[in-house]
């Protein structure tokens, strides 16, 4: 383990520069270090709704990630892609995924009865 010494004012964060002097800081897989919010930033993984980092809200130390489909959400994101529901509480609780869309139980419903409806008269 390399123990590095500093001077109480060179103990600095690699991205905002504020000392890290007696507050909590981390060290990413390159020994830079910063201070928690700069690396939650920087390597939270990011919602792929609104891009944003998925991270502890101020004065918190976790959060919640919502996974589905290979994708990260932050709660209040994941959302149904059809009717716009919040998947995460209510009566549409749940993803129904349908060819690579989040939807909930109600619109993976009528896209399947649409789907259905299509494929008989196609034939």
């Amino acid at each position: 383990m390399d123990l590095t010494a500093y001077h109480p004012h060179c103990f600095t964060c690699v991205v905002c520069h504020r000392s890290l002097d007696g507050i909590p800081f981390t060290v990413d897989a390159s020994n830079h270090i910063h201070c928690i919010e700069d690396f939650h930033k920087y390597f939270a993984p990011r919602c792929c709704v609104c891009h944003e980092p998925i991270m502890p809200a101020p004065g918190q130390e976790e959060t919640v990630r919502i996974v589905a489909l290979d994708r990260d959400f932050h709660v209040k994101c994941y959302r149904c892609e059809g009717c716009g529901c919040l998947l995460s509480e209510g009566d549409n609780q749940g993803c129904y995924p349908l060819d690579g869309h989040v939807l909930c139980k109600n619109c993976n419903t009528s896209r399947i009865q649409a789907l259905t409806a299509k494929a008989t008269t196609d034939l």
